[in-house]
């Protein structure tokens, strides 16, 4: 019997992610294969493996994310090269944003699983008591978070994502909305007045009104996900893969008293850090045809399907994103989330145009968490950091092929 070696995204804080992973049985009696899955990594995990993997590494699938595709570009085979038709055929049911996130030079090298852009969650019991309507700019924002404080409810008002790329997301898109860019062309633009006035806006929530949990600069996307289910939180913007998570009373003390809306905008607008996980094939796979069957098996229309009604997840093909809509007409929740969430993917998707996005993050995450301790000023923070990563200028050139 032939066997695939796979590694996938999953593990602690990465549960939702392993739900579709209850098909791989179906795929394993229709081709009668076995798929060994070595390693189930959380996205920081998976990323370090990727570090130090070649072709002494017997593996044929990994998961894979379009954010950092061109960091590990090397790693990935072009699905097209082996399966034409029916890469060409998901391709077709693609939103044009993710289908030239996907591709680097017409070689299609992620298959991608769902769509991920943020909402801000938010207690609906919180909001009742203090009389306010979810906040649509980020000084709204703030000034909810204040009264939620000076209220004294029993609750931290605001938490974010303040490790790892995860902070560099979220910074990215909070810049974005107050007019700037992360980068321009082939010089990062971050190091400017509108980068200054977004770090310092952080920085204000967790050190100067100290609005946040306190727990915040050491956060990842799970930990925010923890303390909103848990209660801890009265709003965070959170991903849709958590929203069926907190819909369950078994996992989440607030299934009953939570909702969703558009994120905060500024005066640049409203922009929304977005990407796309999937799975790619091993370029030194010695099974690649199998490989490549088995990555499109797991992002059939059938499976996004299952996945997106399962855990919530917004699928990648369009054809199954309007078949959720047409689902939800007699669900309030569903179809009001889904409506946000379009609304994001189709006005705020904002993705990374960062080629080295992976060294980029690793070298100024640090330095801004060093700011929202306060340890640093915002100023100084973002010219160390410009200093500090200006040598990758040089590799937006491939952001033409």
């Amino acid at each position: 019997m032939d066997v695939l070696n796979a590694v996938l995204i999953g593990g602690k804080g990465f549960e939702p992610y392993e739900v579709l992973y209850s098909k791989i049985s179906d795929f394993e009696h229709k081709s009668s294969i076995k798929v060994n899955i070595l390693h189930r990594f959380s996205h920081p995990e998976l990323n370090a493996f990727k570090d130090n993997l070649n072709s002494s590494n017997d593996i044929d699938v990994i998961s894979s994310h379009t954010s950092f595709l061109r960091s590990y570009k090397h790693l990935y085979l072009d699905l097209i090269e082996i399966d034409p038709e029916n890469v060409k055929i998901l391709l077709s049911d693609l939103p044009d944003l993710l289908r030239r996130a996907v591709t680097i030079k017409e070689e299609v090298l992620i298959a991608p699983r769902f769509i991920d852009v943020s909402s801000l969650h938010y207690r609906i019991s919180i909001f009742n008591k203090i009389g306010e309507e979810p906040p649509k700019t980020w000084d709204e924002l703030l000034q909810v978070a204040i009264k939620i404080k000076e209220r004294k409810i029993n609750t931290h008002p605001y938490t974010f994502a303040a490790r790892g790329h995860a902070l560099v997301g979220r910074f990215m898109e909070i810049l974005h909305s107050f007019g700037g860019k992360m980068i321009d062309r082939d010089q990062f633009t971050f190091y400017s007045q509108e980068g200054i006035e977004a770090l310092q806006f952080l920085v204000d929530l967790h050190a100067k009104y100290k609005v946040t949990h306190p727990r915040t600069p050491d956060f990842f996307y799970d930990d925010v996900s923890q303390a909103f289910k848990s209660g801890e939180v009265a709003m965070a913007l959170d991903w849709p893969g958590w929203d069926y998570v907190y819909r369950d009373p078994k996992q989440s003390s607030i299934w009953d008293d939570f909702s969703i809306a558009l994120p905060p905008r500024g005066r640049g607008g409203l922009w929304v850090y977005g990407g796309s996980h999937g799975l790619s094939v091993i370029r030194w796979s010695r099974k690649k045809a199998l490989a490549t069957a088995f990555v499109l098996f797991m992002v059939s229309p059938e499976n996004q399907y299952f996945e997106s009604k399962s855990q919530g997840f917004l699928p990648a093909r369009s054809s199954v994103f309007t078949m959720l809509l047409n689902d939800s007409k007699d669900n309030y929740f569903e179809s009001h989330r889904l409506s946000i969430y379009r609304k994001i993917i189709e006005e705020a998707y904002l993705p990374v145009k960062i080629v080295k996005w992976r060294e980029f993050t690793e070298i100024l995450w640090p330095i801004l968490n060093n700011a929202i301790r306060g340890e640093i000023k915002a100023e100084d923070a973002l010219k160390i950091a410009y200093e500090k990563v200006k040598y990758l200028e040089k590799f937006q050139v491939e952001l033409g092929e």
